[in-house]
């Protein structure tokens, strides 16, 4: 019988080590390549990169998207989530769905991804710009508008296989776009600007907003920084925007009403409303609501966990079922049908 020396018996238990760990190694790696990632549901432990925008075209579908191309979808009115395959890296700051089915998302670098299953696959779609898309809103599948930077808004009338600029003006940030039916909307941006159109876009006017220089300081003097607007009638429209910043139309955009109770003295990023009347508003370290058409607005009675070191930045109803806010490092908070409890 052959002896075997220590030294070659310490050779052999390094070789089998060697392989076992190596067993493992392509067992992990075949798994991450077989095993879709969008079979995970996720929560909010999982998700870490920022979220800006949400939408539910049903009481039980949802979407949101956020950085590094994030996409999550839900098909139980928000308690799982599960990530879908964007295509890109690029950071996505708004995402749209007409229905169950159609949606696109916006981002950097000019980027519109698109999609006719729900998500199940996502398609590039050609920016006549590659400027960061900051805002989309379809009036149904086939018009659509996204707002970008350089004040310019864009618009498709076949779904978004073809987009051209519909608006060219001033070097500043449109933030949100918003209409409430194929022909009445309103764009809004940095410095108070807002435009406001009544035939769909073909002609759009520059009701708010300006940019100078101080004659006497020399200090840089404009409009209010305006994050988000909802338009709820060819009438009514209300935008939120830094220092606690909430105004209200209810003649086409002539006039402006700034609100002040109740309303903190922060930066405000999104704001919605349903059917019955009830706004929320969200923001740094903040969430608002109103359940009277917006006359009187005020802290929900529950918030779990409490929004203190962050930031609520994309707002939408679910249906009558309620509201769904997303934010800072994946939050996604759902509340009740009144808007006045929540949970992350």
């Amino acid at each position: 019988m052959r002896y075997i020396g220590k030294a070659a018996f310490g050779s052999i238990k390094d070789t089998c080590l060697r392989q076992f760990l190596e067993i493992i190694i392509i067992f992990i790696v075949l798994s991450c390549i077989l095993v879709p990632s969008n079979i995970y549901a996720l929560n909010n432990q999982a998700v870490k990169q920022d979220l800006f925008s949400v939408i539910f075209p049903s009481e039980s579908m949802g979407w949101t998207c956020g950085r590094w191309g994030t996409v999550l979808h839900t098909k139980d009115g928000g308690k799982t989530w599960l990530r879908q395959n964007s295509g890109t890296d690029y950071t996505l700051n708004a995402i749209f769905f007409t229905d169950s089915l159609n949606g696109w998302a916006v981002g950097e670098e000019g980027t519109i991804i698109h999609t006719k299953d729900g998500g199940q696959t996502w398609n590039m779609q050609k920016s006549p710009v590659k400027y960061f898309l900051m805002g989309v809103h379809f009036a149904d599948a086939q018009k659509g508008w996204i707002v970008t930077e350089r004040t310019t808004i864009l618009f498709t009338s076949d779904g978004g296989n073809t987009w051209q600029i519909q608006l060219s003006d001033e070097d500043f940030i449109l933030k949100a776009v918003s209409f409430c039916d194929s022909e009445n909307g309103w764009a809004v941006g940095e410095f108070g600007y807002t435009y406001h159109t009544t035939d769909g876009g073909n002609t759009w006017e520059h009701q708010a907003g300006f940019f100078d220089f101080s004659d006497e300081t020399g200090d840089m003097i404009g409009g209010n920084f305006l994050f988000d607007v909802k338009v709820i009638s060819p009438t009514t429209a209300w935008v939120v925007g830094i220092d606690g910043y909430v105004a209200t139309t209810t003649d086409a955009g002539r006039t402006w009403l700034k609100l002040t109770d109740n309303i903190p003295k922060t930066h405000l990023f999104g704001i919605t409303s349903n059917q019955k009347g009830t706004l929320i508003i969200g923001g740094n370290s903040t969430l608002l609501t109103s359940s009277d058409n917006g006359d009187f607005f005020e802290r929900p009675s529950n918030i779990d966990p409490p929004i203190i070191y962050g930031w609520i930045y994309g707002i939408t109803p679910r249906g009558l079922k309620g509201f769904v806010a997303v934010g800072k490092g994946g939050w996604i908070y759902v509340s009740d049908q009144n808007g006045k409890n929540w949970r992350r």
